[in-house]
């Protein structure tokens, strides 16, 4: 801003860079140790006026020679911080790249002469290279050929849905004798470009294997390789590839490019490579689920599509093998349950998943309880499945479906898929039996005996705390005294007590105020209770009992002071011959001390029946 306005008012940039000399000069010479803020805004400024061109470079210099000639404390965050805005300006300016050089060699002499602590060391290093960075090799770029760049340009920059057709145009006049090896290579970066644009790939593959069937059948191939080299390496490093490959092949299914027999061998496949060897622990840990995540997302993508005939007999049999392997992995990420919710939701809704047994890391059942995780499907209340069969599980259990499963792999596609023939018009419905582990009697028993004496003991804590526990503090305010006004005649206008307001409208209920505390303000509600009510009837029987214990101490303290009174009445009529003086004396000191016990004893008469009443109590 002031450079620009420079160019219309010559006297604002001058007067601006004269007051902050001006300031510089006062902080450098002032040698306190405080306002470091100030001072690191003021020369930021300066460094920045320079880079406009308002600041000459002589006041630069001159900043930062001041500060190197006195080189401790906040000089030296003032001399980084000038280098920091303004050094590679001065440095890069062939007016000022000699004189800039010089400096920066003084200050890494000083650095090197002086003890610095590594604070102040780091700022003087950082400053330095970013004025002089060190000497590197340029960077190589890659040199492409002009037809492999115009392919990259096609594929991930003027692909989308609007120009995929011009896209499959251009792909197809291209001289395949010569770049089919380079497109198939493009091809297969499928996750170096958009996740959202996975699907034109396939979409392309799809439309150029009418024209060139072995690139198609090539794509298909380099696809399984991936993703096998996934399952062998298990590279961290790798796990976004594996993701869009995995989305790539739904693609090619949802694309009418591979079958389903493809997709659920590769499903299996997942979740079988590694398993019974040596290498398990490494290839699949008990911890990671990233396997799981790529069953999600090939699912995601074609699952949907596997809704009747064999591909549904199929999926519902890979489904039980897949949450046979979930519970395997033990406690799941809250990302990954989610995905597996939503996922389930999609593709079968009405799946019960209950079990009692929960199978471990090593595939031994172990008693669990109820588990939201289960191996039960009821699929019986879908109407649009007309083409399903059924599965007969009589005398079958989990052991044998797993034989069968691995030794016959999954069915081919010369199943009838139209579902024709009286199966078509049954329910699937799959059960899955497990062992349920037996349990000792005398571990149970010996287990009972010992949870009845946590629990005793529990509760013998819990009653000792109970009792030792602070009561409530909380204050009632003075204004809930102030709420029953009195007349000239010294009569209740307008009581809070409940047996007033009962006597006075003659209704069932009594009115009592409850004290609440909401952080740290003290509120007051009203509230209408019965008067058969046990808090009522508990609280009237309480105030009575105090009422009557009261009225006892009263009538003891009475009868007392009455007592005392006759006595130095008549001690005084015995000493009033041989003590001059004294009667007046003695009398006088017991008619004050009877008036303000007696005093006392109205006052507390007075405030008891103004107290009374139900409101009085808080619960």
């Amino acid at each position: 801003m002031v450079a620009t306005l420079s160019t219309c008012m010559k006297d604002v940039s001058s007067m601006l860079l004269q007051m902050l000399e001006e300031e510089f000069n006062f902080l450098i010479n002032k040698k306190d140790q405080m306002n470091i803020e100030t001072k690191i805004r003021n020369i930021r400024f300066i460094g920045e006026l320079c880079k406009f061109r308002i600041a000459p470079a002589s006041t630069v210099f001159s900043c930062l020679k001041a500060c190197l000639d006195d080189f401790t404390h906040h000089n030296i965050d003032v001399a980084c911080n000038l280098l920091e805005t303004c050094g590679r300006f001065l440095y890069r300016s062939p007016e000022t790249a000699v004189r800039m050089a010089s400096m920066l060699e003084i200050l890494m002499r000083l650095k090197n002469v002086k003890n610095l602590d590594p604070r102040h060391s780091t700022l003087v290093e950082n400053a330095y290279y970013l004025c002089k960075p060190p000497e590197r090799s340029a960077r190589v770029s890659k040199v492409r050929p002009p037809l492999y760049q115009y392919i990259r340009k096609l594929l991930f920059s003027d692909l989308d849905k609007s120009s995929i057709e011009h896209v499959l145009r251009q792909l197809r006049k291209l001289p395949w004798s010569e770049c089919e090896a380079y497109l198939l290579k493009c091809f297969m970066k499928v996750h170096k470009g958009k996740y959202g644009q996975i699907h034109l790939i396939a979409s392309l593959t799809a439309g150029l294997s009418r024209y060139h069937d072995e690139f198609a059948v090539a794509v298909v191939d380099e696809v399984l390789e991936e993703i096998r080299l996934g399952l062998e390496l298990n590279d961290y490093g790798m796990q976004q590839k594996r993701i869009a490959h995995m989305r790539f092949l739904g693609e090619l299914y949802n694309y009418e490019h591979v079958d389903s027999s493809v997709v659920f061998e590769t499903l299996y496949w997942i979740l079988m490579f590694g398993h019974d060897t040596p290498e398990q622990d490494v290839l699949d840990p008990p911890e990671d689920c990233f396997r799981i995540r790529m069953v999600i997302t090939l699912l995601e993508t074609c699952g949907h599509y596997f809704d009747r005939g064999s591909s549904k007999r199929k999926l519902n049999r890979f489904l039980m093998h897949f949450q046979r392997y979930i519970l395997s992995k033990g406690l799941l990420p809250l990302d990954v349950e989610f995905d597996l919710q939503d996922l389930f939701a999609e593709l079968r809704p009405n799946m019960i998943r209950t079990t009692s047994c929960t199978i471990s890391a090593n595939g031994q059942g172990i008693l669990n309880g109820n588990e939201e995780n289960g191996l039960h499907e009821d699929i019986g209340g879908s109407d649009t499945d007309s083409g399903s069969g059924t599965i007969d599980q009589d005398g079958h259990d989990e052991e044998e479906l797993d034989e069968e499963n691995h030794d016959g792999g999954v069915d081919t596609e010369d199943e009838d898929d139209d579902g024709d023939g009286p199966a078509s018009e049954e329910e699937d419905e799959v059960h899955v039996r497990q062992k349920v582990a037996e349990v000792d009697p005398l571990e149970v028993a010996s287990f009972e005996q010992e949870l009845r004496a946590v629990m005793q003991e529990s509760m013998e804590q819990r009653r000792q705390e109970l009792r030792g526990r602070p009561a409530l503090n909380m204050v009632i305010p003075m204004n809930l005294f102030e709420g029953s006004t009195k007349d000239h005649h010294g009569r209740t206008v307008g009581g809070e007590s409940g047996e007033e307001d009962e006597e006075a409208g003659g209704n069932k209920e009594v009115q009592v105020k409850v004290l609440v505390k909401r952080g740290n303000k003290q509120q007051t509600k009203q509230l209408y209770i019965p008067k058969d009510c046990s808090l009522v009837q508990s609280t009237k029987q309480k105030e009575a009992a105090e009422f009557e214990e009261k009225q006892d101490i009263k009538r003891l303290v009475l009868e007392y002071n009455d007592r005392e009174e006759e006595e130095n009445n008549g001690m005084g009529t015995q000493t009033v011959n041989w003590m001059p003086g004294g009667t007046s004396r003695v009398t006088g000191r017991g008619s004050t001390w009877e008036g303000s016990r007696r005093g006392t004893g109205s006052r507390y008469r007075h405030h008891h029946q103004s107290g009374s009443g139900l409101h009085g109590r808080r619960r």
